[in-house]
């Protein structure tokens, strides 16, 4: 991890065209549960780099749980291609590793730049427009292997897919996404597998979920966003609805954010609070 930071502050020294852009998050919410996420965005030209490390932990975790990730990506002006690859190391017998690989074609390039309104390679967009400035649709793939190192090692195999897009409409950015979820060998439920529009960990096995989310930018440093996250869920698992709304504080290369997401599970809701700072040039 420090070689690709170092190398992605090199690239940026040599080359005018070279970007950073780098921050953190923290949520906290019921039974002491506690994420931190840092991620990094290198780039120079067409190419990004982007390392990222996230750690969860809770009363019901009992342990503190770390995922190294690397996504690789080629940003065209009309699309992107990109390839990432990470794993969660073995803890309490628990761990995980996956590979996969997602593409965003934009339907009305030279708007907006490289930045992408929807899918993995997402960012914030904060200026407005007039009619319908920019669309962006993509589709992904991973493949994730959990595996419990018990007194017997079983796994469950897990392919994730997905569909996504934006648009960006007057001062308003709109995105969705649905992602599906197919089993191999299913004999233990994940325990860390984040789903899409989620700011938390939930240990259960996903068959389905929908994102929805609306960005108001244009307003002097302040962009406000809600969003919708419906998902269902295999082994008799209650489906659930969470609700998110939230804020982008904008000062040119500094930028802060707050959440609160309250996660209904049918039977009852919790609530989880995140706060993230970063820096860019």
């Amino acid at each position: 991890m420090k070689s690709i930071l170092f190398c992605g502050l090199f690239m940026a020294a040599v080359n005018a065209s070279a970007y950073f852009d780098g921050g953190a998050n923290m949520t906290t919410g019921p039974d002491a549960y506690r994420g931190t996420r840092l991620n990094l965005v290198i780039g120079s030209g067409n190419v990004a780099v982007e390392p990222s490390i996230a750690a969860y932990t809770s009363d019901l975790l009992d342990h503190t749980y770390r995922t190294y990730g690397l996504r690789g990506a080629w940003e065209a002006d009309k699309y992107t291609v990109a390839g990432e690859v990470g794993a969660t190391p073995e803890v309490n017998d628990y761990s995980n590793k996956f590979a996969g690989g997602d593409i965003t074609f934009s339907l009305t390039p030279g708007e907006g730049g490289k930045a992408r309104l929807a899918g993995p390679g997402s960012r914030n967009v904060t200026r407005g427009g007039t009619g319908v400035t920019r669309i962006d649709v993509g589709a992904g793939l991973r493949q994730t292997m959990h595996e419990y190192t018990g007194a017997v090692r079983i796994k469950t195999d897990q392919t994730q897919y997905s569909l996504f897009a934006g648009a960006k409409v007057l001062m308003i950015n709109l995105s969705a996404s649905y992602t599906g979820y197919n089993y191999g060998t299913r004999k233990i439920v994940p325990l860390i597998n984040p789903i899409p529009g989620h700011n938390f960990v939930y240990g259960a096995a996903p068959k389905s979920s929908v994102n929805t989310r609306l960005d108001l930018p244009g307003m002097p440093m302040l962009t406000p966003f809600v969003a919708y996250t419906g998902t269902k869920y295999m082994d008799s698992v209650q489906d659930s609805s969470a609700y998110l709304f939230g804020t982008y504080v904008d000062l040119s290369m500094v930028a802060a954010n707050v959440s609160y997401q309250i996660f209904d599970r049918g039977s009852a809701s919790v609530s989880f609070i995140s706060v993230g700072a970063g820096i860019r040039f």
